[in-house]
């Protein structure tokens, strides 16, 4: 059996981890370019005519969908998830002069399905930008975990995520004690740099602030899961296979 990567003690005892240089630069260059040409898109999302986010991310760049699904990547989740893992969603940040912004705390609770499917334990369904999402049970989510590949240094100037370690442990009934958690937990500010990427569990409470000199803060944001969904769902990634070259 091959050694874990020295990451995943870290991860998971805090549900987070911050690995660097999983891009080089040239990869990094490619992949704004990529990501720049398909902003003129009805999906971007649009802060004072300032783009700052992206929704399906996959389909919109092939680049990105083959990034994911490249041995690399998924040799970087496999030790978490296990040799099955699949690329399930995209998403695509920026944080800019044109368009700064912030989160609250809070954990990934929805997932990116292909279609509704009235299934046990899956509720709250909603669209958003023409996909499907919905609440699943708590064990897809353990299931889970995120790859945020950092296109620009992310320093304390330029509204870096925070996390509170260990929150991903929590159970059902402890979701919704933000409050009782910041008490408890002092955050953790994740730096990295160009390339660098920071892995994460979806149920780790988290948050962003603006940034104090609005730059860019360019992230591709990558959600893999160890297997597929239950009761006839799919993954919106099994859309993505059919739309891409």
């Amino acid at each position: 059996m091959m050694p874990m990567p020295d990451w995943t003690q870290d991860f998971d005892r805090d549900g987070c981890a911050v690995v660097p240089d999983v891009l080089n630069s040239d990869e990094v260059d490619d992949l704004i370019k990529a990501v720049g040409r398909a902003l003129s898109g009805p999906t971007t999302l649009k802060k004072n005519d300032s783009a700052y986010g992206m929704r399906d991310l996959l389909a919109r760049v092939p680049e990105v969908a083959a990034l994911a699904r490249s041995a690399p990547m998924l040799a970087l989740v496999a030790p978490v998830l296990g040799p099955a893992a699949v690329v399930v969603r995209g998403l695509w940040f920026d944080k800019s002069p044109g368009a700064n912004w912030d989160l609250p705390w809070h954990r990934d609770l929805t997932i990116a399905v292909r279609e509704r499917i009235e299934t046990p334990g899956f509720r709250a369904w909603t669209i958003k930008a023409g996909i499907h999402h919905v609440l699943p049970p708590l064990e897809v989510l353990r299931g889970m975990m995120t790859v945020r590949l950092h296109l620009d240094d992310v320093d304390e100037e330029n509204g870096p995520l925070e996390v509170l370690p260990g929150s991903h442990l929590a159970d059902e009934e402890a979701l919704d004690a933000i409050d009782e958690w910041r008490r408890r937990v002092a955050p953790k500010v994740c730096l990295v740099s160009r390339g660098g990427a920071v892995l994460m569990r979806p149920l780790l409470l988290h948050a962003s602030g603006s940034a104090k000199v609005p730059g860019h803060r360019r992230t591709i944001h990558l959600e893999y899961a160890a297997g597929p969904l239950p009761g006839g769902l799919q993954w919106q990634t099994d859309q993505v296979e059919e739309r891409s070259p």
